[in-house]
């Protein structure tokens, strides 16, 4: 008889072990986080930082009262996310609680973040739109204040549920022991009520430590790096009056430290509030690295991720082939290390350099930009089918996004003719995403053009083919190639037919 229930506990615990692998979770790279800032200049540095952050997920982003106004806070939102191509993110105003602007807000009306484009609304408060985030997320979110605590606090009194959907605020404020600061000051009644609301509240200051400012040296590292952070913040700090403050080392790293504590917590020396113990903060950090962290970042080399196999995903010219190698650096400059990692999975994996496998690498990575996701979370209907040359976008598509046919989450449509487009879904959203027709005309006459020279079985034809993609994986930006639109009903998108 014990030897029977030992064989039994054994059975069930495997068979739960079993089970368990059967059904892999997605990865968990993708941090949830919404964002409330005041809209300085460091908050700008800080969003940037994060936008440009692949492993991370934004929901929305909250403009409160303090360097700006919210009201103008959010044009300068609005501009930044234009700049990244990530106009989905929502963006929405807290309550006015200033009288009377601090002394630098006139600076701040005056930088440009990006390009303002005219017609895009704020639809809601920024409480109402922190709660409708909270309702629709299945996890908890962090929330990034930058600013005063005026929304959360808003929130909470309004729904006290809240609270407990929020895994953790990450708050700056410039002292804690005791508290006071810009932020703290600003709305000293919404601090004081969101410290005492029992969530995980890490508060992050800059502790006038030697060193730490956003200075020339970190400055140059945006003027020669090609990569999308580098350019934005380019584009702010050679603008005249943020150089002149540049040179004189007038920008202390404040809002971008809680960009770095995200990304490296470990550069961070945190203690416990004995008297509050759901709140930490920091008595000091490792400016040299954090400094070095956020050079990195900028130039587009810095790497957080895991990998399965890689200890980091290989980018070193020697790694490739000779024709591949003249065009690295460029691509990773230009589109990004996530990019590069599914365009370089995807080659291997499809077993030769196609144009159709590297636009369904880049059509998943868009996808998952315009959800916010990481791997494994998107569902994919494909109108691609199952014959070359469209057919070769599904295998793009399932690298970069982990909707695979192992996991039973990509599907192809029954459709009368193939064309290179996908509906890809996530929470009751659904967004169709195609190749536009100029550049299909351009991939349909350079096959035309090799089969009508080599034939479909010379190694002339293959050759011609690889040289067009790696001139298209160089030249072709994810954010110009494809139409995208909302698709209104989840269940019915996949069955449309043609």
């Amino acid at each position: 008889m014990m030897v029977m229930k030992r064989t039994l506990a054994i059975f069930l615990l495997f068979s739960g072990i079993t089970g368990a692998l059967a059904q892999p979770r997605p990865d968990g790279l993708s941090t949830e986080i919404v964002i409330d800032t005041d809209c300085g200049i460091d908050d700008m540095r800080a969003i940037s930082l994060l936008l440009a952050r692949p492993e991370l997920t934004i929901r929305a982003i909250l403009t409160s009262d303090g360097s700006l106004s919210p009201a103008d806070g959010a044009v300068k939102v609005i501009s930044l996310l234009h700049e990244f191509g990530k106009e989905n993110i929502p963006v929405a105003c807290g309550d006015s609680i200033i009288r009377t602007g601090p002394l630098w807000r006139r600076f701040n009306r005056g930088i440009s973040w990006g390009r303002e484009t005219a017609g895009r609304p704020v639809a809601k408060d920024a409480w109402d739109l922190l709660e409708e985030v909270l309702n629709s997320e299945k996890g908890r979110i962090t929330l990034v204040c930058l600013g005063p605590l005026t929304s959360a606090a808003k929130l909470f009194r309004n729904d006290p549920e809240a609270a407990g959907r929020i895994e953790r605020i990450i708050w700056y404020n410039d002292y804690t022991k005791p508290l006071r600061g810009f932020n703290y000051e600003s709305d000293r009644e919404s601090a004081g009520f969101v410290l005492a609301a029992g969530v995980r509240t890490d508060i992050i200051a800059n502790l006038d430590q030697a060193g730490s400012f956003f200075d020339t040296l970190m400055y140059k590292s945006c003027t020669g790096s090609g990569s999308q952070l580098a350019r934005v913040l380019d584009q702010v700090f050679s603008q005249p009056e943020a150089r002149e403050r540049l040179t004189g080392n007038h920008f202390r790293l404040c809002d971008d430290l809680v960009a770095l504590y995200i990304t490296n917590p470990e550069l961070f020396d945190m203690n416990i509030d004995t008297d509050k113990l759901n709140i930490r903060y920091n008595e000091g950090y490792d400016v040299g690295a954090i400094k070095a962290a956020m050079t990195e970042m900028i130039s587009g080399t810095y790497l957080m991720e895991r990998n399965i196999v890689f200890n980091s995903f290989p980018s070193h010219p020697a790694s490739f082939n000779y024709d591949v190698r003249p065009i690295i650096d460029s691509v990773l400059a230009r589109y990004g290390y996530l990019e590069w990692k599914a365009n370089v999975m995807t080659d291997e994996f499809h077993g030769h350099l196609g144009v159709f496998s590297i636009v369904g690498a880049k059509m998943g990575i868009k996808a998952r930009e315009l959800f916010g996701v990481g791997p494994d979370m998107l569902e994919v209907t494909s109108m691609a089918g199952s014959r070359p040359p469209y057919s070769c976008l599904n295998d793009g598509i399932q690298v970069s996004t982990g909707a695979t046919l192992g996991m039973g989450t990509i599907h192809l449509a029954k459709t009368k003719k193939a064309r290179p487009e996908a509906i890809f879904s996530y929470n009751n959203r659904s967004v169709r995403i195609s190749l536009k027709k100029e550049y299909l005309d351009r991939v349909d006459a350079d096959i035309a053009e090799g089969i009508a020279k080599f034939g479909l079985m010379d190694d002339g034809y293959w050759k011609l083919i690889r040289r067009n993609a790696i001139k298209y994986w160089l030249e072709w930006d994810r954010n110009k190639i494809f139409d995208i639109e909302e698709v209104s009903n989840k269940r019915q998108a996949p069955a449309r037919s043609e």
